[in-house]
């Protein structure tokens, strides 16, 4: 999904959710700008993505003989 076309970000924020970011920028001793940045960035940093994707790479690296084989398959 291109971010710019996302459906929330679409309708421009509300006057109390502006305040509420620039009071948590300043909090945070950043723009509101670098703010925002930050919290995009780190929402796409997602741990259960990353463990889901070496999890897969894992599985796909296996070789038959590591694999588990169950005797009442057959």
């Amino acid at each position: 999904m291109d971010i710019a076309h996302a459906p929330a970000l679409s309708l421009p924020p509300t006057a109390a959710e502006h305040d509420r970011v620039r009071r948590a920028a300043a909090a945070a001793g950043q723009s509101r700008e670098e703010f925002v940045r930050a919290a995009i960035l780190n929402a796409a940093t997602d741990p259960f993505l990353d463990a889901l994707e070496q999890a897969v790479d894992t599985v796909l690296n296996r070789t038959a003989k590591d694999r588990i084989q169950h005797d009442y398959a057959n």
